[in-house]
This record gives structure tokens, C-alpha cells and sequence, in this order.
């Protein structure tokens, strides 16, 4: 069968070069458009280090009526951790709360970010995010480390306690097997870490690349001169869209305490939204899959619109088979593996077109967000072999069984 329906490609040569140039071009865009849709749906599957489901960020508003001394500990304890212990505690307290921890810093689902660097000789540092977290935040965020933990997080303990992402101990110590090592900050040698644990990679948004980061105690310092967030982890069974409506109902006179007041309670989730809104890719992202939804029905139509013609021609052909005593289905099984044979012989060069453009890196991936390797172009050409080949087979199928429902006589008659 596979020689019959080659001589019959070749004898129609003529009209066929056309379905093969337009599978050639189409597969070539369609490659185009796969691969950046691959790149959205791993960028939004990819873990971003920290689970956030079922998470609620507390924002503390500040409202100072006194002045105190910043520069000495004890009134900062007095003035400002106390208060921020009693809201912590009130808010543990609450009905469905399952964790709770405070962090100051680089924020997730954030463009504000805030940077630190750290050396282990003196002589280079490495550039890293930093957010400094009180012990329990591993517990709400369900952090997945890869080794070590969260302790030593005693704030008089010397040095202090540090967890690393696996690019920043890479950086720092060219290896992950580090938990115990110390290192310091590079601009204050004194303030020096003890590595206490290698998290999983972390990266602040969805479409981001996983960036060096770096977890610290929290300490009464940071009081003196910043407000932190409350993290709020909600058993799954007691969350709902209204929870957020409903904490800050009843919880909104009772954290207003010392200076501090509630000023904002939103889950991660909608935070998520909120960023990739506002930075547009929400925007981009429906409007390029738009378009290649549209772009992608366009070639079913014009592919259809060929065979159908090229099926049209040929009906007395079809009715010849069918009164010689082929089956329906024999008929349709050659049509359909014709079409196959055209669509192999069209993207073995549309191949080797789109190998060019990917070793040359010619190919568009907004934010930078992923490199370009050899297995994402395997996988991409993949994923448009299937597609064009269901186009294609689809496309004969349609305009094939309208013509074999013809009766062969009739057929016959017609031509």
C-alpha cells in the first residue's frame, strides 16, 4: 500500500507540491508558537520554592503617637516585638489558622526585592535576596528543604543560623554539601552564618529563573526600622473566599495594639494575580495563546480546504475502489495514509529548518525566563509533529468520508 500511494503522490505531483510547501511553512510557525506556550506551561508548573496555598499575607499598618529610642533594645522590645508577639499570638488563636510566622524582606509575588551580599574569603562576594524570617515560617510555607532546617535560630547565638538556596551555596561555596560552613556578610565581617540548611530552588514569580536566595533569624534591629508581614497558614477545610473578608471583620480592633493596626490581609493567590496583572503578563499571555488558538484553526481550515478539493477530484477514484469491493473503511485508510506521507516528507525539512533556528537561539522567551536546551526542542517538535499530523489526518477525514458515503454508481455516473 505504502508504494501504491506513492506512485499516486508522484503522479500528482503537481497539485501535492502545494500541500507540501504549505505543511513545510506551517509546521516551521507552528514550532514557533509550541515552544513558547511550553515554556508558559513549565514556567507555571515549575514550584517556586514555597507552597502558597491556603496562605494569607498579614500587612501591619503603623501609627506612632510617641517618639522612643530606636538605637536601644530593650525599649524596641517594649515598644514594638511585644505588641508584634501579642498580635502573632491573637492571630494563631483564630479559628482555622494552622501556622503562623513574620518575615521582613524580599517579597513573594513582589517587583520590590531586597539584596544583600556574602563571602566566605574576602576577596569576592556573591549578590543574594534576602528575607529575614522568624523559625516558624518553614511551617506555613511547607517548605520542601533539601537539607538541614531552619535551627539555630537563636538570635544571640554566634554565628547565626542560615538557610541557602542551592544557587547561593553554589556561588559561595561551589558545592551543596555544606550545612555547617560559615560565611559572612560582606559588608559587615562581623555578622557572620552558619549554614543550617540547603532549601529547594526559589524564585520570587511565576515566570522568574530561580535566583540565589537567603533565609536569616529576624532580630529586634530590624523592629527599629521596619514593620514586618504576618504569614498565615489556613487548614484547606476552613479556608474559603470569604475567609479573608471574615478575619478582618472580627480581627480588625483586636490586632490594633501599641502602634500597630491591621492594614491589609490578602491571600497569596490572589497576590499571584495581582503581580502577573500588573506587570502585563496576564495581559500577554491570553493574547499570544489568542492568537495561536486562532492561528492554529486557520491551518485546520486551509489544510481541510485542500484536501477537500483534492478529495472532490478525486470521488470517482473513490467510487472505482468501492465498487471493485473496498471497504469504507480500506478507502479512508488509504486517503488517511497518503496524507501521512505528504506531512512525513514536508516536516523532515520543516526539521531541519527549525534545528537551525533553535541552534542559533533564534526563538522568543518573554522575561528570559528559560534557557534554551536540546531536550525543550526535542520535546517542542514533538508536540508539533502531533499536532500537524491530527490537523492533517482530521483535515482528509472530514472531506473523505462525505465522499465515500457516495454510492459508487453514482460516483461513476457523476465523473
Amino acid at each position: 500500500m505504502w508504494k501504491i500511494a506513492l506512485k499516486q503522490l508522484w503522479k500528482n505531483r503537481k497539485f501535492n507540491s502545494w500541500f507540501f510547501v504549505e505543511i513545510l511553512i506551517v509546521s516551521v510557525l507552528l514550532w514557533y508558537c509550541v515552544d513558547f506556550l511550553y515554556v508558559l506551561v513549565r514556567k507555571n508548573i515549575e514550584p517556586t520554592g514555597l507552597n502558597t496555598d491556603h496562605v494569607y499575607r498579614l500587612n501591619l499598618g503603623t501609627n506612632f503617637n510617641q517618639n522612643f529610642d530606636r538605637n536601644n533594645i530593650d525599649t524596641v522590645e517594649a515598644y514594638m516585638l511585644d505588641p508584634l508577639l501579642q498580635i502573632v499570638r491573637l492571630v494563631r488563636e483564630y479559628p482555622g489558622v494552622e501556622a503562623v510566622a513574620y518575615s521582613y524582606g524580599t517579597t513573594q509575588f513582589s517587583e520590590w526585592y531586597m539584596f544583600q551580599n556574602y563571602t566566605t574569603n574576602d576577596s569576592s562576594s556573591c549578590h543574594s535576596a534576602i528575607r529575614y524570617v522568624s523559625e516558624e515560617y518553614p511551617e506555613v510555607f511547607k517548605m520542601d528543604m533539601r537539607k538541614g532546617g531552619f535551627t539555630d535560630w537563636d538570635l544571640r547565638a554566634m554565628p547565626q543560623g542560615a538557610v541557602l538556596s542551592p544557587d547561593l551555596a553554589d556561588s559561595l561555596f561551589h558545592s551543596q554539601d555544606v550545612v555547617g560552613k560559615t560565611f559572612h556578610d560582606y559588608y559587615t565581617p562581623d555578622l557572620k552564618y552558619k549554614v543550617a540548611g540547603i532549601s529547594s530552588p526559589m524564585k520570587f514569580q511565576k515566570y522568574d529563573r530561580y535566583q540565589s536566595f537567603i533565609y536569616v533569624p529576624f532580630s529586634q534591629q530590624h523592629l527599629a526600622s521596619s514593620v514586618p508581614a504576618i504569614e498565615v497558614r489556613v487548614r484547606p477545610e476552613a479556608d474559603s473566599p470569604q475567609f479573608a473578608e471574615q478575619f478582618i471583620g472580627a480581627m480588625k480592633t483586636r490586632l490594633n495594639i501599641g502602634f500597630f493596626y491591621l492594614f491589609g490581609f490578602m491571600s497569596y493567590d490572589f497576590r499571584s494575580e495581582v503581580a502577573n496583572i500588573n506587570s502585563g503578563i496576564t495581559q500577554y499571555v491570553s493574547v499570544v495563546a489568542g492568537l495561536v488558538s486562532f492561528f492554529m484553526f486557520i491551518i485546520f481550515l486551509g489544510i481541510m480546504g485542500m484536501f477537500w478539493f483534492q478529495v472532490e477530484s478525486r470521488k470517482s477514484e473513490i467510487g472505482l475502489r468501492m465498487a471493485l469491493g473496498a471497504s469504507r473503511r480500506s478507502v479512508l485508510s488509504y486517503l488517511v495514509l497518503e496524507s501521512t506521507v505528504i506531512f512525513v516528507l514536508a516536516f523532515l525539512p520543516a526539521l531541519i529548518i527549525c534545528a537551525n533556528l533553535a541552534y542559533w537561539d533564534v526563538t522568543y522567551t518573554f522575561n528570559n525566563a528559560m534557557d534554551y536546551t536540546w531536550s525543550r526542542f526535542w520535546i517542542t517538535v514533538f508536540i508539533t509533529a502531533l499536532i500537524m499530523n491530527s490537523v492533517v489526518s482530521l483535515g482528509v477525514l472530514i472531506p473523505a468520508y462525505r465522499a465515500s458515503t457516495v454510492h459508487p454508481v453514482e460516483a461513476l455516473r457523476n465523473e
